[in-house]
């Protein structure tokens, strides 16, 4: 079981603090022994300089007790010029303070360079730079010192408080963490509560965004907006159920009605042919809004996907239309097809397009009276392939236009079910159309007629 976020995140937040701080204790640690021992190293140079200018300088003789006399004056004005002495080429003593013997350093080879080393003696620290000096013609080993000890217990007592500060600072860190981790998730906590408390029954509910314009705004609102669909799609399932359910209602009552008063008593065989033509008929229809709502259906959990392939547009626009010329010659109503390009060809599916050409067709001419007019053109421009359908119907108010592909949506709601259809027709279409990626569009005022087009992207000359 994972720990909760908060812990978490007071984990990866107290493994960064120690990483810092680990890093941070070892540069200052480094650091100021590295600048302790610059400052050391520097002033030994220095007094090496010093020593060489006056040997040079106040050296005049060879005379041992001169010489004592001389350095012995010299390193009282130094400051830790105690710790010098100086050999000679025969290996003899030339000058030893009192304190370099008692400490015993056994003065090295000469060397032509100044070396500078690091010594233990009696306990203490030293620091010791050693270099050569010729006076009258003579190399002379001078090597001077500086005790330590007190610099390298102030760097003791340096990582020691780091050692204990760095814990203490982790552990009031570890606390601090948790309480700004939980002070932090504290909206998302509420977030969540308020989430969990909207059920199916109170969809409208929505959460109050925090006014912070940070990621729990952006949370809040996007939480919002899925509610919003979610609603929307709710309503739109409980709509689609009550309306399927009223249209299967009517024509199973009606072949129900029919069967039992033709049951009721005997009757000739015309009236038994005429209750079955209209049970046949009512079945017919109930079959074909079964489809529909199948169709949608599939629609909707997305298993229903289109087999695509080279598809002559024209082709299945002139298909469509063969099959509606009775339907508007038993109307009275007068279409045209003028194709302009007969050959424009897109990835489709070709049942599909005819089922969709003749949603439009059906539709156009349904709601043309008899006299009436319906024109249809396709083109090609600019690699978009174009169907256009215009009628003189009765036209459809503004009011109404947003509203035409929804399913079970009838414009004209006093049109009877035999001539006005299930209202299932043009959200079809326009599943078909944004399977192939298709705008369909529609212009309309009442009493005006209507205008459908339909656009198809990406279409060639030649199949591909």
């Amino acid at each position: 079981m994972r720990a909760p976020i908060r812990i978490r995140l007071t984990a990866w937040y107290l493994t960064v603090l120690c990483f810092c701080l680990a890093i941070l204790g070892t540069v200052i640690f480094l650091g100021a022994r590295e600048s302790v021992a610059n400052i050391i190293d520097s002033d030994l140079r220095a007094r090496m300089a010093a020593t060489r200018s006056f040997m040079g300088q106040h050296i005049p003789s060879d005379s041992p007790t001169e010489l004592q006399d001389e350095f012995q004056e010299f390193s009282a004005s130094q400051p830790g010029g105690a710790l010098l002495q100086i050999k000679g080429e025969s290996g003899d003593w030339v000058f030893q303070s009192l304190s370099m013997q008692r400490y015993g350093i056994a003065i090295p080879s000469p060397s032509e360079a100044s070396q500078i080393s690091t010594d233990m003696q009696k306990g203490h620290a030293l620091r010791i730079i050693t270099d050569s000096v010729i006076v009258n013609g003579k190399r002379l080993v001078v090597q001077i010192a500086t005790d330590t000890t007190s610099f390298t217990l102030v760097l003791q007592r340096l990582k020691w408080l780091l050692l204990i500060s760095t814990p203490l600072a982790i552990g009031l860190a570890l606390a601090g963490g948790y309480w700004l981790s939980s002070r932090a998730l504290f909206p998302v906590r509420r977030i969540t509560e308020a989430a969990r408390s909207i059920g199916g029954n109170d969809l409208s509910c929505r959460l109050d965004p925090p006014q912070t314009a940070d990621e729990l705004q952006f949370l809040a609102e996007t939480l919002n907006a899925m509610l919003a669909r979610i609603e929307s799609s709710f309503k739109q399932m409980t709509q689609f159920t009550a309306d399927a359910s009223h249209e299967l209602r009517t024509p199973v009552a009606i072949i129900r009605t029919t069967a039992e008063i033709a049951l009721r008593q005997k009757r000739d065989e015309g009236a038994y042919r005429k209750a079955l033509q209209e049970i046949l008929e009512e079945a017919e229809r109930t079959s074909s809004l079964i489809d529909d709502l199948l169709t949608l259906a599939r629609a909707d959990s997305a298993t229903e996907q289109l087999a695509l392939s080279p598809t002559n547009v024209a082709g299945v626009i002139e298909i469509a239309f063969s099959k509606t010329k009775f339907l508007a010659s038993e109307k009275g109503v007068s279409v045209s097809l003028d194709l302009a390009h007969r050959s424009a060809w897109i990835e489709g599916n070709q049942e599909a397009l005819v089922r969709l050409f003749l949603v439009l067709f059906d539709n156009v001419i349904k709601y043309t009276p008899a006299g009436g007019q319906v024109s249809a053109v396709f083109y090609v421009v600019e690699g978009m392939a174009v169907f256009r359908i215009q009628d003189s119907g009765i036209g459809i108010p503004a009011q109404y236009l947003p509203h035409i592909f929804e399913r079970f949506y009838r414009a004209d709601q006093a049109r009877s079910r035999k001539h006005g259809g299930f209202g299932l027709g043009l959200a079809i279409a326009k599943w078909i159309g944004d399977a192939h990626a298709a705008q369909i569009q529609v212009q309309s005022a009442a009493g005006q007629g209507s205008v459908f087009t339909v656009e198809f992207q990406h279409a060639n000359s030649q199949p591909s």
